[in-house]
């Protein structure tokens, strides 16, 4: 099961989808990031306005926009599909 994790930044607070796991030979449990949410509190949240960044991005058509216009599309895709399984529960 995955939850949100909220990190303090210098200026900003930002958010992490982190999943708890406990690795062999170690006592404690580990926290394994499996997706960077920027400022998005929520998952709903980020999937909601990812892909109006993703067409955002893709509109400027500056050097490097494409790229992370595709890398965000990926990742959002793959947070579809966590949310899709029930890894994500909110």
């Amino acid at each position: 099961m995955a939850f949100v994790r909220k990190k303090r930044g210098l200026h900003r607070d930002y958010y992490q989808l982190v999943e708890s796991y406990r690795p062999e030979g170690v006592g404690t449990p580990r926290q394994r990031v499996l997706f960077h949410l920027g400022e998005h509190p929520t998952v709903d949240d980020a999937l909601k306005k990812w892909p109006r960044e993703i067409k955002r991005l893709r509109a400027n058509e500056e050097e490097g926009t494409t790229k992370r216009a595709d890398a965000l599309e990926e990742k959002l895709h793959r947070l579809t599909e966590y949310k899709k399984r029930g890894v994500v529960t909110r």
